[in-house]
């Protein structure tokens, strides 16, 4: 027998199903960038996940067969110290390429645009 072992992104999460995969790994953890609104300074970061993106890759293993998660952060951490979902991206870094491409195409009021988050009004 071959196994493969795949290791991953928080792309994984969502986007891609990889046929056979039976066991899942999961750290708990994710490396995010941040940006200081003082500094005007992106970072990345690496932080714990959310409950929801930790139940998305655990829903990795075993879509086309029998598999399993295991989970290297005890139950008293997902429940504590995990958010239940992660904040919206729009909130997280800088929107001026956004309003630039916006302004492109021409949409008329971008403070009124309907965001399903609205950002900041920084």
């Amino acid at each position: 027998g071959v196994r493969l072992i795949v290791i991953a992104t928080n792309v994984a999460e969502t986007s891609i199903t990889i046929p056979g995969i039976r066991y899942v790994v999961d750290t708990g953890r994710v490396k995010e960038r941040v940006y200081s609104k003082r500094s005007g300074i992106g970072s990345f970061r690496i932080a714990w996940t959310s409950q929801a993106s930790a139940n998305q890759r655990a829903g990795r293993a075993g879509r086309t067969g029998a598999g399993h998660c295991y989970r290297l952060f005890s139950s008293a951490v997902f429940e504590h110290q995990f958010s239940p979902f992660a904040p919206p991206q729009i909130l997280q870094t800088p929107i001026e390429g956004v309003v630039l491409q916006m302004k492109v195409m021409s949409i008329p009021n971008i403070r009124e645009f309907p965001y399903p988050t609205p950002p900041n009004e920084e």
